[in-house]
């Protein structure tokens, strides 16, 4: 019985320790090949700025609204979200992603507070602020990956 397990072992170790200059089947890492991508076509630039743009103006008519008791909270919160998804789709990065992100955590966190004053005159339950705090998180994680350049 050893000598099975010897035999495969040594093949496995002949396999992937020969001359060659890169791993071999059984020690490639498929996270390595899902980096690839390819560039963007000038079409598709413009269609993620355009969604940017129109996902800000959302959110801006839309916190109005709010503001003036015409919009609900997730519509608000959908807003939100619906702004740092498309600036993390759209190629942003750097300083002009981590912007939009610190403004979504920033507006997640504002709403984590309504929503906190809300449940505390009992307007909503335990699931909408369980909800928020998700956000936030989601938020928070969004800044710092965006901050560390991933």
């Amino acid at each position: 019985m050893g000598r099975p397990l010897v035999a495969l072992s040594a093949l496995l170790v002949a396999a992937c320790g020969g001359p060659s200059p890169g791993p071999c089947g059984p020690c490639q890492s498929p996270a390595k090949m899902q980096n690839v991508a390819l560039p963007w076509s000038p079409k598709l630039i413009e269609l993620a700025a355009k969604r940017v743009d129109l996902a800000r103006k959302r959110l801006v008519l839309l916190r109005d609204s709010f503001g003036k008791g015409k919009a609900t909270l997730d519509e608000v919160f959908a807003a939100f979200r619906d702004f740092a998804l498309a600036a993390r789709d759209s190629g942003l990065a750097g300083g002009a992603l981590r912007d939009v992100l610190k403004d979504y955590r920033d507006g997640m966190i504002a709403l984590r507070d309504l929503t906190r004053g809300r449940m505390s005159k009992g307007e909503v339950g335990e699931d909408a602020m369980i909800r928020v705090e998700s956000l936030v998180a989601e938020a928070e994680y969004w800044l710092e990956e965006a901050s560390q350049g991933l």
